[in-house]
């Protein structure tokens, strides 16, 4: 069982060649059943910096104690931001976001969708994956036309018959694997759950920040409504009014 001292809880974001230490509320939003992550960077009334970003410049959020942070997202930038106008918000999306603006318009002969999705992946430039390694039977011709990396991977699984999940975790892409998870941290009753609720079906768990939590993951939960170890379906970790960080775990 791994035991973190959760004192002092620290957030960073980087957008573009800019980073904020303070003066920032943040939002990161992962969950299985969706293909992309998304954030966002929000500045305090007092804090309006004077800067200028382009979509698809890079950004992540990192969320930590004591001097140590942990990447909690990467991705770009989703839209043009100018610091000049009212809105406060930065508005970040994952690598997904370069995927939906790369074009795929090919016809593929004798292929296996694992060979598509490497060539998808190519063609987006990224390198960095890890495929299921299930047999699938040869497809004689698949044509794909005009669509975007991820319409193309849908229709990949499509064409197969098959609903496998894909997601990026830490810049790696992912069908049908899941990320490695060295620790499995648990959440205690009095210790370190601030609440524990369930709606339809659903359990949130409320925690101070655990940027070490990733959707997928397995986590220990012992309370005296459940105990036992779960998958984790969906994270939300957010600056509440008062400046803490609090991370929601759905199980």
């Amino acid at each position: 069982m791994e035991i973190s001292e959760l004192y002092y809880p620290q957030v960073a974001a980087q957008a573009g060649s800019y980073t904020f230490n303070q003066g920032i509320e943040v939002e990161v939003y992962s969950a299985k059943l969706s293909c992309f992550d998304w954030a966002k960077i929000r500045f305090t009334e007092s804090y309006r910096p004077k800067i200028s970003l382009a979509k698809k410049e890079p950004a992540s959020i990192l969320l930590g104690y004591n001097g140590t942070l942990d990447t909690v997202f990467t991705g770009y930038v989703a839209a043009p931001y100018n610091g000049g106008a009212s809105i406060n918000e930065i508005l970040l999306k994952d690598e997904m976001l370069i995927m939906e603006n790369t074009m795929i318009n090919d016809t593929f002969l004798d292929t296996t969708p694992q060979e598509m999705i490497t060539f998808i992946l190519s063609h987006a430039g990224f390198s960095k994956m890890k495929l299921s390694s299930a047999l699938y039977p040869t497809r004689r011709i698949l044509p794909i036309r005009k669509q975007n990396a991820v319409q193309a991977i849908n229709t990949v699984n499509a064409a197969w018959g098959i609903n496998v999940p894909f997601f990026f975790s830490g810049g790696v892409f992912y069908w049908g694997e899941k990320p490695e998870q060295k620790n499995i941290y648990t959440f205690e009753y009095g210790i370190n759950i601030l609440g524990l609720n369930r709606t339809q079906g659903i359990w949130e768990l409320e925690t101070v920040s655990a940027p070490f939590v990733k959707h997928s993951h397995k986590i220990r939960v012992i309370h005296p409504q459940i105990s036992k170890e779960v998958e984790v379906l969906k994270v939300v970790s957010t600056t509440n009014d008062s400046g803490f960080i609090r991370t929601y775990i759905y199980f």
